[in-house]
Formats: C-alpha cells, structure tokens, sequence
C-alpha cells in the first residue's frame, strides 16, 4: 500500500463524488445477489456466495482493479508529461485514490481522474506550442529580412517604400579615371624676359611702369656709362687706322703695277691693313657685348626684347646699376604655364595622353581647359611629389601666375561593356563588393559579387558581374545589407 496522498480543491471533491458512487453501486449488487439466491435450498448457499463473492470482489478490486487503475492511470499521466507535467500530476493522484479505497472501483476512479488531468495537460502543452508558433510566425513576416538561402534577403512592399529601395536597371556605360592634383599658375618661362644692363652705369630715365604693355624694341630706360663711352671711342679710333691702312694698300697696289715700288713695300701695306681691320673688328665686339652695334658716346637705352607686360621694376632715376641687377621683368601672359603636382599614391594614376580641367580658388565655378603635356621624370626631394604641366590659353588674363587651384586629371576608360551605378549602390561584405539584383520572388534580393572599376563623383564602374539591364537596388542597399547580416548572425532568423 502506498501512503495515502491528500488531493486538495477541486480534485478531492470529484473523488468523493465517484467514491459515493462506487459504494451505492455495491450495495445495489450485493442487494441484487440476495434476491436471485432465494429458494429451495438457497437460504444457505447465498450468504455464503455473497461473503465469498464479497471478498473475492474485494480482493479482486484490490488486485485488478487497482492495478489496472495504477497502470492505466500511469500511462495517460506519462502521455500528458509529454505535452505537459500536470497530466503526470493526475494519473498519480487517481492510482493514490485507488489504492487509498483498496476498490477496484476506486483504481477506475483513479484511472479516469488520471486521464482527464493529462488530457488537460496535452490541451495545454498544444495551446503553448501554438502560441509559440504563432509568436515566431508574426515576428518572421515579410516585415523583416529573413533566409535559409545564402545572400539571399527578402523585403515586403510596405516595407520597401518605408526604408525607400529603390530599383533600377543597371545602365551600360564606361567612366574617366579622374585624378585631382593640386596646382599653381606659372610663367611660361619662354615667354618671360629679365632686363639688366651689361655695362656698369647710371640711369638717366625711366620711361615704364609696373602693369605698362610694351612692344618689342620699346624703350624702357636710358643709362650713362663711363665704360661704354670707352669702348666707342675705341672702335671710333679702330675704325680710322682701318681706314688709313686699306688706303695706303690700294696706293700700293696701283705702284706696284706700274713698277714704281717693290714687292715688300705692297706686303707690308697689305699687312697693316689687315691688322688695322683685325683691331677695329675687336672694337666692335667689345661694343657688341654691351648690346650697343654702333653710336657714340656714353649713353645707351634698355629696350624691351618682346611683347608684354612690365610685372617687376627696379629702377629709379640716378640709380647706379650693374649688370648683375635685373631692372626689369616683361612677361606675355597670353600663354601660361599650370604645374601640377601628384604624390605617390597617384603616380599610378597619371598617364599621358590625359586631359585636364584647372579649378581656381579665386573664380569658383569657373574651369579652364587644356591636356597634359609633360609629366617629370623623378619625385621632388622635399615635397615626394611629381610635376606635371598644362600649357593654357590666356587671352582674358584671369589666370594670373601664382594662383593656386587643383587639376582633375581624366582619360577614358579602356575597353567596354561596362555598367556605370551609383556609388550607393555597391557595398561591401566579407571583404568584397557586392550589388543587390532583384530574386526569383516577389520581394527577394540577391547580393551578388562585382568586380569594380574606376570611380568618379557619385558613380562607380563595375567592370565584371554585372550586365546592363539587369534590375539592380539603386538606393536602399545599405538597408538590404544590414538586414542580410544580421539574418546570417542569427542563422536565417532575425529576432
């Protein structure tokens, strides 16, 4: 016999109910049994069937009614611990009451209290796992990214307008590699001239001033010189022997065919007019060097050698200058020179031909023209720069040496068949890029591999997996992405 085990609440009050009626049925049979034992013969036979017949149904109901009660309330008890514990809970109550009663028709009591507790306990066990379904169910809707399929993510339409994916078919195209440098305007230095005056002297005049225009040949200050005035008299004096000397050689000559002089006399007359021609030609390029061809007397006048502006003036009237001093400086700014310079990482990038457009920061907005006509052949030791030069157009003056701006540097993209995207578009994942193209479904993505190309601005080349016309997220990528990753951390689920 098992202890006896209290069942508070409800459950007592169910067990004496089935208890009072298990103890009306006996009595009903055991009346029944004494009323078919009446009759000859009867009168003694029946009290004693009815004793053994009580106790064998007494021993019975201890027997198999309570083990069967024990073992029928067991097993739907274990098969209400499966879907929930409380069944378990109910079959081990009604064998308690079984055994409790020592009836077989309290084991059945039992058995069926035990049945309908774990029948409870599966109907609640189901109702938990719906309500779990159910609860994953609305959180996986199409609201969110989900995926058992690799790179796959997927996108109701009310959520797609919300986050604003946007899609588009991938347009064919190709873009310029574009390198920006930064500049400076420079003098053409074959279009610049330094003045100085190549004898020692004083200025008399100065006829020009900063910003003047001039012409070739124009005057632009007058000097007097002590050395100068020199070195005329001398070719003046070289001149005269030279002249006396071809005289006396040609007298000579006249003699000579008349036989009135000898041979020696017209060799020496020949001789000294060579000398004396040879020292007047001396004379002359002493002068030369001075950068006078002829005149007389000290004074002598600096001239601009081409057209242009004067940019530097240093001179002042009764100044004393040499040939060392740069008394001025005459550009033409018509043509002008921009030097670029690109660093190390772009080097790379710098090809010729390649065109080039200079932006100033004095003009925004405004942009001048031109192409790459020299690039160095070795890096600046200080800057670890390389130069590079645009020859432009001048006409309006505007670019004014000195100027700094920047250069983009552009040449087209070699080869076809490219795609030209936003730069929105791609992203990265796992150390590559990727674009999102539309699925099989409705509302499905796929990332795909792209191999990119040159960038410029707000667009990127992809040069490999991507053909045009393919319907690709052209805005919201970012937003698949980051759905997409967090379905992988969650293996395929993004709770």
């Amino acid at each position: 016999m098992m202890d006896q085990v209290s069942v508070p609440g409800r459950g007592a009050r169910r067990v004496g109910v089935w208890v009072r009626g298990v103890v009306v049925l006996v009595g009903l049979w055991g009346l029944l049994s004494l009323v078919c034992g009446c009759g000859p013969g009867g009168g003694g036979a029946g009290p004693s069937a009815e004793g053994r017949g009580g106790h064998e149904g007494h021993d019975h109901g201890e027997g198999e009614h309570g083990e069967g009660g024990e073992h029928e309330g067991h097993e739907p008890g274990a098969g209400g611990d499966r879907g929930e514990h409380e069944g378990s809970g109910g079959g081990d109550r009604g064998e308690r009451e079984g055994q409790d009663h020592g009836e077989g028709e309290h084991g059945e009591g039992g058995e069926r209290e035990g049945h309908d507790q774990g029948a409870e306990g599966a109907h609640g066990g189901d109702e938990h796992d719906r309500g779990a379904g159910e609860d994953h169910g609305e959180h996986e809707g199409p609201e969110h990214g989900g995926g058992g399929e690799e790179g796959v993510v997927r996108l109701s339409q009310a959520a797609m307008e919300r986050v604003g994916v946007r899609v588009a078919p991938a347009a064919g195209g190709v873009l310029e590699g574009v390198v920006e440098v930064p500049a400076e305007v420079h003098l053409n230095p074959d279009r610049v001239a330094h003045i100085s005056p190549l004898v020692d002297g004083q200025l008399l005049s100065v006829g020009v001033a900063i910003g003047d225009r001039v012409k070739a040949g124009q005057v632009l200050a007058s000097l007097r010189s002590v050395a100068l005035g020199q070195a005329r008299a001398e070719l003046s004096r070289a001149t005269a022997l030279r002249d006396v000397a071809r005289q006396h050689h040609e007298r000579q000559v006249r003699l000579r065919a008349e036989g009135i002089n000898s041979e020696r006399s017209l060799l020496e007359a020949k001789l000294a007019f060579e000398a004396a021609n040879a020292e007047r030609e001396a004379a002359g390029s002493r002068l030369r060097v001075f950068g006078i061809h002829g005149g007389g007397g000290p004074d002598m006048s600096l001239v601009s050698p081409i057209d242009g502006v004067i940019l530097e003036r240093h001179a002042t009237r009764g100044e004393n200058v040499s040939p060392e001093d740069v008394i001025f400086v005459v550009a033409d700014l018509s043509r002008v020179w921009v030097i670029g310079r690109a660093y190390e990482q772009q080097i790379g990038q710098i090809a010729q031909p390649m065109s080039a457009s200079l932006s100033l920061n004095a003009y925004p907005g405004r942009s001048w023209a031109g192409s790459v006509d020299f690039v160095g052949s070795s890096l600046d030791e200080v800057t670890r720069t390389l130069p590079l030069r645009v020859e432009l157009d001048n006409g309006d003056g505007l670019l004014r040496p000195g100027l700094f701006g920047s250069l983009r540097l552009s040449s087209p993209s070699v080869g076809g068949g490219a795609v030209v995207l936003p730069a929105l578009a791609v992203q990265t994942m796992d150390g590559r890029s990727v674009v999102f193209v539309r699925g099989g479904g409705a509302g499905e993505f796929v990332a795909r591999p792209v191999k990119l190309g040159r960038s410029g601005g707000d667009q990127v080349e992809v040069v490999e997996g991507l053909k045009p016309g393919v319907e690709v997220v052209v805005e919201g990528a970012f937003v698949l992405k980051s759905e997409l990753m967090r379905g992988q951390l969650g293996h395929g689920h993004a709770h």
